[in-house]
């Protein structure tokens, strides 16, 4: 995304907030069918305020959408209809919300907001006419409009517009002694704006005033002085309008123009003035008055209709919340990163192994106490909920079965799991897909499941949980379930399979359909048939180090598992010996480690080796024979066997010995090590603490890669 200047990303940042929150009060009151007030207030404020800080930015064509909108929820707080259409109306919203993000996208990548706003504001028109009618309402009555006469005492059903109070006397007038001189070359302008009755924020729109002039005038003063920093500069701004003194090479005309380009502008009154000691308001001279009047031997005396006014103290308040830019975060983890291995490199020095050095052992004690902790604190600031993400989801579903003409629900548990930020930025479009799959593919048309026995409409159930280092998300329909036969038969025809089709598992068979270009779908509709969407799954998992796990039951429905590890930065690792060489084994995937005896020691036909522990036998795979390490360990007895779980099985991994467990920071490999070495079951690297590299092992790529 392009680099904008902070008050722009906090305006991005912001309305995306409220855009989400809109959407989702829309489905709620459509799955309600009602429209609670607290809800309707929720809208209202959210439009006011995207309304209000767009029409700031310049971003006029939100600013006019958001508008239209709040106009429909406008006439519900004020008449509370008992007629409405909330499907409609969600539908209004949603398209709304969409016009609105797809501006604010184009912002965030530079360039230009200039979507037309028109079609939809006159499709939101013709609707609040219906709406008011439908209701019994006049339609051509304005209830804003009515609301400010009653507030200026045009009530009583008299169409009267009140009538603008002479402005009332400033602090000081300057006096003649001390009238400047103004080049001929530059216009003194006196500006008067007031905003329309109920437009809101009127000290945000006196600041967009001033922010779109600033660079066409040379010197400005306005009343209020402290626009966003006074709490009652709205109401001021209410009771008196929005004025300004300025001067500028500008004539009236070009001035004008610009000005009247403000947004909910009611009135303007536009003066040429002299030179600035006609201005009420110019705080140099008035300060040179005050000195005057307080000098003995000068005779002028400022005039003081009223007292002047001072500002009122700001009143304190604690801040317990700052925003904090998302590349500070990763960098403060980077440095996190590099301190850990410092430490490694401290604590696990060749040099001062093997000595008894009690102060530096202490040293060292307290130095890991302090990096963990830190660590923590680190990782506490990325940890996000997963609630935001999925949220997003209710639209997903309730777009496609609108369109597929389905039923379905959205169940969410647990949603309040928190993950590392990065897997935020990373799950969205995996849930995604595996969402619209579940709906396209596995709930059925609502005739279908009565005949079925089951109810019309059809459930989704999205969850999630921490487990043992890994958020584990789950993706649960209550469908027809994945055919079996006729993947299997996809599968065939593609020539997918790596071993002889009687020896495939279900869970083999059913992950077919996150291969490449897989569809069991005839034909390309919206929706599916291009096999693309699982194999997004697929990749993005993979990318944050995670698994995905399909079963399913014909008829019961399907479940697509994903694990993910919780942080993708720092992790807890276990370091084995192999030969020479050192590998890294994550401690959340070992479930035992020992030396093997004799008597365990299984050889099968194709002289495979399995180990027996407990009445169960694992598959064992030798590292220093998969990787190619001369001088490994050889007799099992003589080594080190890990039980590894991944992807639902468990396998011993061969080592020589283990050197301990210690905080690890993943890095990609280093492409001349792709090279070099067999990449099987590699899933990173990192820096040891005598500052040789150790692969990192991912059991579960070994696992499909070699015993599948």
């Amino acid at each position: 995304m392009a680099e904008h200047e902070p008050m722009l990303d906090m305006f991005i940042f912001e309305t995306r907030q409220f855009l989400e929150q809109l959407e989702q009060l829309a489905l709620k009151s459509e799955q309600t069918q009602s429209f609670d007030p607290d809800d309707v207030n929720e809208f209202f404020r959210g439009l006011h305020t995207i309304k209000g800080s767009a029409a700031m930015m310049m971003v006029n064509n939100v600013s006019t959408v958001a508008h239209s909108v709040e106009d429909i929820f406008f006439y519900i707080r004020e008449r509370k209809p008992q007629n409405i259409d909330c499907s409609a109306i969600t539908d209004l919203v949603l398209a709304a919300v969409d016009f609105m993000g797809g501006e604010i996208e184009k912002i965030d990548s530079g360039e230009k907001a200039d979507a037309s706003s028109d079609e939809f504001c006159e499709t939101t028109r013709v609707f609040l006419r219906a709406f008011k009618e439908a209701n019994g309402d006049d339609p051509d009555v304005d209830l804003r409009k009515v609301n400010a006469q009653k507030k200026t005492g045009g009530g009583n059903g008299e169409s009267t517009i009140a009538v603008e109070a002479p402005p009332k006397p400033q602090q000081y007038f300057i006096p003649a002694a001390i009238k400047p001189a103004v080049s001929n070359v530059e216009n003194v302008f006196f500006a008067h704006l007031r905003f329309e009755p109920d437009c809101g924020m009127e000290e945000v729109r006196a600041f967009g005033v001033i922010n779109s002039i600033k660079d066409k005038v040379n010197e400005i003063h306005h009343l209020p002085d402290k626009i966003l920093e006074d709490d009652s500069a709205a109401e001021k701004i209410q009771q008196d309008g929005f004025k300004m003194w300025f001067t500028t090479k500008l004539d009236e005309a070009e001035v004008k123009k610009h000005l009247d380009t403000t947004i909910f502008m009611e009135s303007l009154v536009l003066k040429k003035l002299k030179d600035v000691s006609e201005c009420e308001y110019w705080p140099s001279l008035v300060q040179q008055a005050i000195q005057a009047a307080e000098t003995p031997s000068e005779p002028i005396k400022p005039v003081k209709p009223e007292p002047m006014p001072r500002p009122k103290p700001l009143k304190h308040e604690q801040q317990q919340l700052i925003s904090v830019a998302v590349d500070k975060l990763d960098r403060l983890m980077d440095l996190v990163g590099e301190l850990v291995i410092a430490e490694a490199m401290v604590t696990h020095n060749p040099d001062v192994e093997g000595q008894e050095l009690e102060n530096f052992q202490k040293a060292s004690r307290q130095l890991h106490k302090v990096a963990n902790e830190l660590q923590d604190s680190v990782m506490e600031l990325r940890m996000v909920p997963l609630e935001a993400t999925f949220m997003k989801m209710n639209r997903i579903v309730r777009d496609m079965t609108k369109k597929l003409n389905k039923k379905a629900k959205l169940v969410l548990v647990g949603e309040d799991t928190e993950v590392d930020k990065n897997i935020i930025e990373h799950i969205g479009d995996p849930l995604m897909h595996i969402i619209r799959n579940s709906i396209d593919h596995g709930i059925e048309m609502p005739d279908v499941r009565v005949d079925n026995g089951k109810d019309e409409s059809g459930t989704v159930t999205l969850s999630a949980e921490n487990a043992s280092g890994e958020v584990v998300i789950k993706i649960a329909d209550d469908g027809a379930g994945l055919d079996r036969e006729k993947i299997l038969s996809k599968a065939r025809a593609n020539k997918l399979f790596t071993k002889p089709e009687d020896e495939l598992t279900d869970k083999e068979i059913y992950s077919f359909i996150f291969h490449p270009g897989f569809s069991t779908n005839e034909k390309v509709t919206e929706f599916s048939g291009r096999g693309v969407g699982m194999d997004v799954v697929l990749s993005n998992i993979k990318t944050m180090g995670g698994t995905v796990l399909v079963d399913s039951v014909p008829g019961q429905g399907s479940i697509t598992t994903l694990k993910i590890p919780l942080t993708l930065a720092i992790i807890e690792c276990m370091s084995i010996v192999v030969g020479s060489a050192r590998y890294t084994v994550p401690i959340n995937s070992i479930r035992q480690s020992f030396r093997p005896a004799k008597e365990q020691i299984i050889h099968d036909p194709d002289h495979g080796e399995m180990i027996m522990v407990r009445g169960e036998i694992f598959p064992i795979v030798r590292l220093g024979s998969l990787y190619k390490v001369p001088d490994a360990e050889t007799e099992l007895e003589n080594g080190i066997l890990l039980l590894v779980e991944a992807d639902g099985r468990i396998i011993g991994l061969f080592a020589d010995r283990l050197l301990g467990v210690q905080d690890i920071v993943v890095k990609p490999v280093p492409k001349y090590i792709q090279r070099m070495s067999n990449s099987c079951g590699i899933a990173g690297c990192t820096i040891l603490g005598d500052g040789s590299i150790s692969l990192i092992i991912d059991a579960g790529n070994i696992a499909k890669t070699l015993l599948s």
